[in-house]
């Protein structure tokens, strides 16, 4: 070890304040690169288990195989497990139970495993005779036992409906169609069946609340598939990558295997951010690149301004180095030097402090993810490469963080360290303030901003650990604000648990009445709303039709003489649900007449002209302007379609969300919130039928709410569909980004205060002399503090005017990044750009008067002798 280096290493030692605060912020650093990596794999992991758990483990699948092209798949070179799934049909279920099936079909051992089969006793079938039972058919009555023989008419569904007249089969994703208590559907085909049972399994995936059937599994094997054409075969493959999206076509093309044949589990690739949408993915890895340069930055800040004070109060001492002569390239090697042994210490400690901090948030949010019945935990993963990407990722940060202070180094002269001219400057003109700083604020804040002037270096360093801080609490915050909109705008998930109706279609309205007239009185219930709605044509002026639908490729076939043409959709609210709802848009329900309603302008969809989920306004309207109500005429002799005028809809209100229920929205399609009565007033003047009569529900608890309305007596007479379950994995995943991006902000917020906190506590101690000058020359402790005062009022102003114009730039970028996927209009956000600004004010003057609180006690004299903090 050099001499220079030896004279290094004795200096950290004695200044033992500064080389611990530099060794706490690099470790917080390292800490908050590991713990991102770290979350971000936790995060993918929790991700892919999770959609594994609901649609299985596979990546594509074929239908319909022959013999031939089986084994070419089988032996292609991205396969990596095959499962082969064979639906047999589906068997009365009699008396048991409230599905009216049980639901019979054939895997294979491989895809027994992809398929997430949980045996819970027994074993599982080796057997095309053999069946396990899932655990739900037992719990409904059905009277069978591990041993029993089972004797099935196992046939295909078909509905009797006219609607689906001429179909063909239904499966386990359809559910029952009843009618005045009756199945509207019968089994053709059927066959005769003799199984053995051998175990019961936990409920399988495919059982979802609203299939049909109980599910009964038996055991297939690759000899079917010289008998049986309709095996569908789902493939585990060993690349899962983009290449997929190409290569799959390509190989099917060349086996004969037809394109619609084959069908991509897209949900379980993007869950390994992999998907065939560019746009997707350049949104997906742009936001990390941009996230990850804004921490690094933010370390970037934090450690520079440790090094740089560093110098800055190293200045004599490398000045003597200077003087006995040392080299510029010793001088600067001493700071890297410096950097290197801070490394060697912070970064091991930083990535146990990152994981061991990811480990305990993860042990809470698992906590809190069990009370909402999550169905997969949060785990731990963190992998070498993850790891050895955060230490290389946080030692370049601090080389980088180290560079400019280094080569401030390595110009430090001897003559330079003496006079200290390299921090503070003391020409007139460098150091003279505005006469009207004295006479309004006080010889206090004019000699604070000499002071600042005197020491440009350290008040520059302040001002970018406060403009970097500003800058990450206002990005992260976009950023975790934009990931939040974006999931909710792909994700399109519905505003209600549970939904009613009569089972007859029409009427019912009575009943329904009954039931939330009974659900008023339940705790868990947190709202109800009932309502019709009715689907007709509408005509708006061509001034007033928005950009939404003159954009499309098809747009000059919605313009005709009379305007643009509309789809409609009325949404029907009694006078309670109607006012409760203009309120929440803040809208006068008084202003509300007949033949008014409230425009639903701002709405979502996504656009596949496009390939972007849209956020736009549908019309180019105002309150008080009007749409015409029209029928649809269709001449069968010329073919001509024409629009037969019903009523003029004036607009009352423009709303920005929908009521409880199920809408699409789309670039061509209206929806009016109005009266009931309105409603009944255009339902006179036209041919068309509203439909029937639905009840939405928000309750806490659906399952035991749906239990309640079956034990009322009307519930024979109305169909309810439960959305818990449909709606289960997008509720959860919110859950977990709204504790993650809380908990994001949280960090950067504490990062953001602990990089100023430490900048301006160095910056304070290394000015001790300076300060007990002051003090010596006569300056009261009143006069010392308003100085302080108005230092801090500098930094903040100072601070804010650089802070805030780059936010909002770095806040654009990440919002035009997001616009490869999706579309919708870039806003600032200003409550948290207001709380910036106060907390910039507070945390900084909390932070002087913390650090002078530290020396106000010195003694003029032992300050005045010392070197080193």
């Amino acid at each position: 070890m050099n001499i220079v280096n030896k004279v290094t290493i004795r200096h950290l030692k004695e200044n033992k304040r500064r080389t611990l605060v530099t060794i706490i912020g690099v470790i917080i650093s390292v800490a908050m690169i590991t713990a991102v990596a770290t979350l971000g794999l936790s995060f993918l992991d929790l991700n892919q288990r999770q959609t594994i758990e609901n649609t299985g483990e596979w990546h594509y699948s074929y239908n319909d195989l022959n013999e031939e092209q089986y084994q070419a798949v089988k032996d292609h070179d991205k396969t990596e497990s095959i499962a082969l799934m064979n639906e047999l049909g589906f068997a009365p279920l009699e008396g048991e139970g409230s599905k009216p099936y049980v639901y019979v079909h054939q895997l294979n051992k491989a895809g027994m495993d992809q398929f997430q089969v949980k045996l819970q006793d027994g074993r599982l079938p080796k057997k095309p005779n053999e069946v396990v039972l899932s655990e739900v058919l037992l719990q409904s009555g059905y009277d069978k036992e591990i041993g029993d023989t089972i004797h099935l008419e196992v046939g295909k569904r078909y509905s009797l409906s006219e609607e689906m007249a001429g179909e063909g089969p239904l499966n386990q994703n359809t559910s029952a169609s009843v009618a005045e208590g009756e199945l509207e559907e019968e089994l053709r085909n059927t066959e005769e069946y003799t199984f053995t049972v051998v175990g019961t399994i936990e409920e399988p995936l495919w059982d979802y609340s609203w299939a049909p059937g109980y599910s009964m599994l038996s055991y297939i094997d690759e000899d079917i598939l010289a008998t049986e054409e309709n095996v569908t075969v789902f493939v585990k493959s060993n690349d899962i990558s983009t290449s997929l999206f190409d290569a799959i076509p390509v190989f099917a093309k060349n086996q004969n295997i037809d394109q619609n044949q084959i069908e991509f589990n897209y949900n379980l690739l993007e869950a390994y951010v992999v998907s065939p949408n560019e746009g997707a993915m350049t949104t997906v890895f742009g936001l990390i690149a941009i996230i990850i340069v804004i921490i690094m930055i933010g370390s970037v800040a934090l450690i520079y301004n440790a090094f740089a004070i560093s110098v800055s109060e190293r200045s004599r001492y490398l000045g003597m180095l200077s003087s006995i002569g040392a080299t510029k390239r010793q001088k600067r090697n001493s700071v890297f030097f410096e950097g290197i042994i801070i490394s060697l210490i912070s970064i091991p400690l930083g990535v146990g402090a990152g994981l061991l901090g990811i480990g305990i948030t993860l042990y809470f949010v698992n906590r809190i993810l069990s009370e909402a019945q999550f169905d997969v935990d949060l785990q731990l993963i963190a992998s070498f490469g993850s790891i050895g990407i955060a230490v290389v990722i946080s030692f370049i940060t601090i080389m980088i963080s180290a560079y400019i202070p280094a080569i401030r180094a390595s110009k430090v002269t001897a003559i330079d360290a003496i006079r200290q001219s390299k921090d503070i400057k003391l020409t007139k003109k460098k150091v003279k303030a505005n006469p009207l700083v004295r006479k309004i604020f006080g010889y206090e804040a004019e000699i604070a901003l000499k002071n600042l002037k005197r020491n440009k270096k350290r008040y520059n360093v302040t001002v970018l650990s406060l403009i970097v801080s500003i800058v990450l609490f206002l990005s992260v915050g976009y950023f975790s604000n934009t990931m939040t909109k974006s999931f909710e705008l792909q994700s399109n998930q519905l505003n209600y648990d549970i939904a009613a109706s009569s089972s007859t279609g029409y009427g019912g309205v009575e009943e329904l009445k009954q039931v939330m007239d009974n659900l008023q009185g339940l705790q868990e219930v947190n709202n109800t709303i009932m309502y019709q709605k009715m689907n007709m044509s509408g005509i708006v002026k061509e001034e007033m039709a928005g950009e939404p639908i003159t954009s499309l490729e098809n747009a000059s076939d919605y313009i005709s003489d009379q305007g643009v043409q509309y789809f409609m959709q009325f949404i029907a609210l009694d006078d309670k649900a109607l006012q409760d709802y203009a309120e929440e848009n803040g809208i006068s329900y008084s202003d509300i007449d007949e033949g008014e309603g409230i425009l639903i302008n701002h709405v979502s969809y996504p656009d596949d002209n496009q390939g972007k989920y849209v956020e736009t306004e549908v019309l180019d309207a105002e309150v008080g302007d009007s749409v015409i109500a029209a029928q649809e005429n269709y001449d069968e002799e010329t073919g001509e379609v024409s629009f037969e005028r019903v009523s003029q809809i004036d607009i009352a209100g423009l709303a920005d969300h929908f009521p409880m229920g199920i809408f699409y929205p789309s670039p061509d399609t209206l929806f009016f919130v109005v009266s009931e009565k309105t409603l009944a007033n255009i339902d006179e003047q036209t041919d068309y039928q509203p439909d029937g009569m639905t009840l939405y529900i928000q309750t806490e608890d659906p399952v035991s709410t749906q239990e309640h309305i079956e034990e009322l007596e009307v519930a024979s007479e109305l169909n309810i569909a439960n959305q818990y379950f449909y709606e289960q994995q997008d509720r959860q995943m919110t859950l977990i980004l709204s504790i993650f991006v809380y908990g994001f902000i949280t960090l950067i917020t504490l990062i953001s205060v602990a990089n100023i906190f430490n900048t301006i506590s160095t910056s304070v101690a290394l000015r001790r002399r300076e300060f007990a000058t002051m003090k010596s020359i006569g300056m009261t402790p009143k006069a010392f503090r308003k100085m302080i005062q108005f230092e801090s009022v500098f930094y903040g102003l100072k601070s804010l005017l650089y802070g805030l114009p780059i936010s909002i730039g770095v806040m654009y970028l990440i919002y035009n990044q997001t616009q490869n996927t999706f579309s919708y209009s870039f806003s600032i956000p200003w409550i948290n750009i207001a709380i910036a600004i106060l907390a910039v004010f507070v945390i900084v003057s909390v932070a002087m008067l913390y650090s002078i609180s530290k020396i106000k006690d010195d003694n003029i004299i032992e300050t005045l002798r010392q070197e080193n903090i």
